[in-house]
């Protein structure tokens, strides 16, 4: 039964002969059926000629390995980007990107590898998520610059003051927003620092006999003024530190 099987299978594969046979002259396959005549070989040569030109000119649709292929994607896939989009952007069957990624394709169409390559992070939709840890560590050096969470959320647009951010995954969208209002916030003059270069200049500005209550007055600081003295936190906005460099600049000149 075995030889019987392997001899059908064997019978059912034609030659390239067979196959050209009713085949026209001038077509490619009757020239690799065997076929020498002036009109296949001017069919071959000019296939021949277009594959040549079609090389380089980056489109050679030769056969490549698919390892470059299967990387690329499964680095898509850690950033977000599934097979589906993938194939959206691609137009390549999933069941081909399936066994791509799988390793079960060893070999493809150089074509198709360029399409693969070609995708980049960038597909991924506004509502792809993301790991959170990012962006709760750029909420957190907003909480430790001295913003508040009901303010982080007002500022993100949140109609609620809680800042409902999942801690295990955020959508891109959030991401992009947390980053955004994080650069604008610590690049402000709300952002908190540390006040020991502001109470050094006012020290050097009483050493000077400038009185306490004139140095809080210029700084609008009326309420910082403790045993005849500015008494200042250990942070202070960075617009009250600028504002402090300004009037010592100002009176020590």
């Amino acid at each position: 039964m075995q030889q019987q099987t392997s001899f059908q299978v064997a019978r059912s594969i034609r030659t390239a002969a067979e196959l050209s046979a009713n085949r026209p002259h001038g077509d490619r396959l009757r020239y690799i059926g065997g076929c020498r005549c002036d009109a296949c070989r001017k069919a071959n040569s000019t296939y021949e000629r277009d594959r040549q030109a079609a090389r380089k000119a980056g489109d050679w649709n030769g056969i490549v390995s698919a390892e470059s292929a299967r990387k690329h994607l499964k680095k898509l896939s850690r950033q977000g980007v599934g097979r589906r989009s993938v194939q959206a952007a691609t137009d390549i069957a999933d069941t081909i990107l399936s066994a791509i990624r799988s390793g079960k394709k060893k070999q493809i169409r150089a074509r198709t590898e360029r399409l693969i390559l070609a995708v980049t992070a960038d597909l991924k939709g506004d509502a792809t998520k993301v790991p959170a840890g990012p962006t709760w560590a750029l909420i957190e050096q907003l909480l430790a610059a001295g913003f508040t969470k009901a303010y982080i959320a007002q500022q993100l647009g949140r109609k609620s003051p809680a800042l409902q951010i999942n801690k295990v995954s955020v959508t891109l969208r959030n991401e992009a927003a947390v980053k955004r209002l994080h650069a604008r916030l610590i690049a402000s003059d709300e952002v908190l620092v540390d006040s020991t270069k502001a109470r050094s200049l006012v020290r050097q500005l009483r050493a000077e006999w400038i009185a306490a209550s004139r140095i809080a007055d210029e700084l609008g600081l009326t309420d910082a003024i403790e045993d005849g003295e500015v008494r200042l936190p250990s942070r202070i906005t960075r617009a009250q530190e600028n504002a402090i460099v300004a009037l010592h600049e100002r009176l020590m000149s």
